[in-house]
């Protein structure tokens, strides 16, 4: 037997004025895009290194091939290989360590407060 209300009708499971709480309400709520709290990454690498590292060993790779012959162009491409790999390992190990990196070496913190 279903249960009914004073009314007799079968119960809301929330009152028919409120809008069910899966729905966003104009103007108050949006979807947040995803890359405004997580790190674009290429790869598994942050995008710019990624691209970076790949743009330069594409054009090792190609001087190769001009001067040294195709044997020798297939190098570079293993050595990116090799890269892409350090640059996963350092994105895994933190997230923002090129931001690290940049901080470390354009601020000169010791200089600033005279640290031991």
């Amino acid at each position: 037997m279903m249960n009914l209300n004073r009314q007799g009708n079968a119960p809301y499971p929330y009152p028919p004025t409120v809008s069910a709480p899966s729905q966003l309400i104009d103007g108050y709520e949006a979807p947040i895009h995803r890359a405004l709290w997580e790190r674009i990454l290429t790869l598994g690498a942050p995008r710019m290194w990624a691209a970076l590292w790949l743009v330069g060993c594409l054009y090792t790779a190609l001087l190769f091939l001009t001067i040294l012959g195709f044997r020798w162009a297939l190098l570079p491409l293993v050595v990116w290989a090799l890269g892409q790999g350090v640059l996963i390992l350092l994105t895994q190990w933190d997230t923002h360590w090129d931001d690290l990196g940049i901080a470390q070496l354009t601020r000169r913190y010791r200089a600033f407060y005279e640290a031991g």
